[in-house]
């Protein structure tokens, strides 16, 4: 190989990793997830409404993985809960992220949710969806499926169903959507936590972080 060729060579490789480095300076930049966890007039909240600090969430409703995080953290409002101090002192966000390429019903679940917190039943929604979500998996018929978890909270069958197919509905989920996968997120759930994903590997890890609050 001659002189021109090596340093046409060393200069792609050079060009190569300044390219790398910009990518991964730019994906830091977005680590700081800043803008993630600022409440929003939309958004879905429990637990203290003003903590100290901000844990969000972005879930989907037919996710298995999810359904167990989601009673993982319901089970920490009970007042005998060892983990009862989380709650107190960290406001929960709960965000739409509908993995529609593999889970046929997670939009049509979602619409669902946002149409019951037109009722005021958004979390109640959640828990019985989650609940059942073996049956959400094998329904043929996810309009009946949903209707019938609206009868169970006594919701207005009429509103629910104009709330479900409304364009205001299905902007909310959108937005949370966009929202997501302008942080990169690449799965669910994912959390957020005073502006910075949380990295875990179980659920104990998951548990530790937020004990240290």
């Amino acid at each position: 190989m001659n002189t021109k060729k090596i340093a046409l060579t060393i200069g792609s490789v050079v060009v190569t990793f300044l390219f790398l480095f910009l990518v991964y300076t730019l994906t830091n930049k977005i680590a700081d997830y800043k803008n993630i966890t600022v409440i929003q007039p939309s958004d879905h909240v429990k637990w203290a409404s003003k903590g100290e600090h901000v844990l969000v969430e972005y879930s989907d409703l037919q996710c298995p993985a999810c359904k167990t995080f989601h009673e993982l953290l319901n089970s920490f409002e009970s007042s005998k809960s060892a983990y009862a101090k989380i709650p107190k002192n960290t406001t929960l966000i709960y965000r739409h992220f509908p993995l529609y390429q593999i889970h046929e019903s997670a939009f049509d679940t979602a619409y669902a949710a946002e149409a019951a917190g037109k009722q005021g039943k958004f979390f109640p929604m959640l828990d019985i969806i989650f609940k059942d979500q073996e049956n959400l998996s094998t329904t043929t018929n996810i309009k009946g499926y949903l209707l019938s978890k609206a009868n169970e909270l006594g919701l207005d069958k009429a509103k629910f169903e104009r709330d479900i197919a409304s364009k205001e509905v299905k902007d909310k989920v959108q937005s949370d959507l966009s929202q997501g996968e302008g942080a990169n997120i690449g799965g669910t759930p994912s959390f957020f936590l005073d502006g910075k994903k949380l990295e875990f590997k179980t659920l104990e890890e998951f548990i530790q972080i937020l004990e240290k609050l």
